[in-house]
């Protein structure tokens, strides 16, 4: 896959502004909670004005998923990286990466992430929301990298729908544990129950 070209020098600064307000904006929810937290007080932590914050994000919701979306932007690459004689759940397994380097950098940070979705009902709306866009997306990729044509349709939304479900499971599973269990082997263990000849519930 050739290298990608260099994002101009506007969208460079535009994209490091974004990631600056989302990491002070998430650092304010962590402090103070969601709900508690306002848009008033991030523009003033962020030193911008209510009208740059809305002109980035939709809301308080997007600022949180934004970065999640990110890392499954990279993680869509990852998988496009694949050699294409890779198998599938190997390559679909690796687009998990980035989340998993994200964990790593910080995991008390992330464990506090996870569990910050999960408190705040319009936020997790937000977050299906947005892993259901993911999803989309990766069918797209799935069915591009591997030149499939409209007959296959069906079994890419389904191979998607399995690897962000897969997804899902083992960050919950993770962050259920307090991130006592290894992220990675969460992920191996989601993903090597989609293969096909994984072992039946029950042993049946």
């Amino acid at each position: 896959m050739s290298p990608k070209a260099p994002e101009p020098l506007k969208q460079r600064i535009k994209d490091q502004m974004r990631s600056e307000v989302v990491e002070i904006t998430i650092g304010l929810f962590l402090d103070r909670g969601f709900d508690e937290t306002t848009v008033d007080e991030i523009c003033t932590a962020a030193g911008i004005s209510r009208r740059t914050f809305f002109r980035y994000f939709r809301g308080k919701e997007d600022v949180v998923v934004s970065r999640l979306s990110k890392l499954a932007e990279e993680g869509c690459h990852c998988f496009v990286d694949c050699p294409l004689d890779e198998d599938r759940w190997t390559a679909l397994r690796m687009s998990m990466t980035p989340f998993e380097s994200w964990a790593h950098e910080n995991p008390a940070r992330a464990l506090a992430l996870f569990h910050l979705i999960e408190d705040a009902p319009s936020l997790r709306a937000s977050y299906l929301d947005r892993l259901d866009r993911w999803r989309a997306s990766l069918a797209t990729v799935i069915s591009t990298k591997f030149d499939l044509d409209s007959r296959s349709d069906l079994d890419v939304a389904v191979i998607a729908a399995a690897s962000v479900g897969a997804y899902l499971a083992a960050t919950r599973a993770w962050a259920e544990s307090g991130g006592n269990d290894f992220l990675p082997v969460l992920f191996d263990r989601a993903f090597n129950a989609l293969r096909p000849e994984a072992p039946q519930l029950g042993g049946r």
